[in-house]
């Protein structure tokens, strides 16, 4: 799908039959009927990210908002990927770093100003900074002489910065704070998201860094002496990550068209956007019906 600025592509909506929900069986029923319904979720995803609004193109400021909805498309894209392999473990870093992508979505178009986007770009620039500054000393301790690979790489750095519209010279390396002076669990509970951070995906943090309860819990087996043993097995991915972040992503969409397009934007999905967050909410519904038969492990 390639940026438009006219209507809006048809997105093959998902048919729900509440009764042949009920009559499911097995868990692996509502994955399947879950990750449609994430597909239909990320077409509309990857619809909003290619809306430009009235211009032929966006600025910087609204280029921060509209880069991150892509990057968003694309992680629920590779989600959905690692979703229907039945790898629990990836699946969950990359559901992760999606809930990431949208709380910032939100946390930008809510606070949106010259300064927080400034901020946002200045800390994800701190990198380019540091690594600058090692080739230029590295430079001069050899007495001026500039590799080829050195070239390659300062000249690299400065496009980054020049795009960006900023001067590494100004990306303050003494500063350790978060861009817009919150950290991720700030800003989603500023977005309405506190909560979903503490109760599901604040832990996945474990996945995403590698933490000892993360080895733990998928990569390791313990035995009854104390003993660990490798294990290669995948863990079963299960449908309520897929839930929330239908919901969450949905959010991010009609937050992003009525920030790029206003209600011109909005107006004409207002109404499927509604329907397939009904759908979600159903469906984890009767997910949460067919658990409540179940006892552990059997859920």
């Amino acid at each position: 799908m390639t940026a438009s600025r006219r209507e809006f592509p048809i997105v093959e909506r998902v048919s729900v039959d509440p009764t042949a929900v009920a009559a499911f069986t097995r868990e692996w029923d509502f994955m399947i009927l879950a990750s449609e319904l994430m597909r239909e979720v990320t077409s509309y995803v990857c619809g909003a990210a290619c809306t430009l609004g009235d211009a032929p193109t966006w600025t910087r400021d609204q280029a921060a908002v509209g880069g991150n909805m892509v990057r968003l498309s694309k992680l629920l894209s590779a989600y959905l990927d690692q979703v229907v392999q039945k790898r629990f473990e990836t699946s969950t870093i990359l559901s992760r770093l999606a809930f990431e992508t949208i709380v910032n979505v939100r946390y930008l178009i809510a606070n949106f100003s010259p300064a927080l986007v400034n901020s946002f770009v200045r800390y994800s620039l701190r990198h380019e900074r540091r690594l600058r500054d090692t080739i230029q000393a590295n430079i001069q301790e050899r007495g001026g002489e500039v590799l080829h690979i050195e070239q390659r790489m300062l000249k690299s750095i400065d496009r980054s910065a020049r795009i960006a519209g900023v001067t590494l010279d100004s990306v303050d390396l003494k500063d350790r704070a978060p861009w817009g002076g919150k950290d991720l669990r700030q800003k989603a509970d500023a977005v309405g998201f506190g909560e979903a951070y503490l109760a599901v995906f604040g832990g996945m943090s474990h996945n995403v860094h590698g933490s000892w309860q993360d080895l733990y819990q998928f990569h390791l087996e313990v035995d009854d002496a104390g003993g660990f043993v490798p294990n290669l097995e995948w863990g079963r991915p299960r449908p309520q990550p897929l839930f929330a972040l239908g919901h969450f992503s949905l959010y991010a969409v009609a937050d992003f068209l009525k920030f790029i397009g206003g209600e011109t934007a909005m107006a004409p999905l207002r109404e499927h956007l509604g329907d397939l967050g009904e759908r979600i909410t159903s469906v984890d519904q009767a997910h949460e019906s067919y658990l409540s038969s179940k006892t552990w492990p059997a859920i």
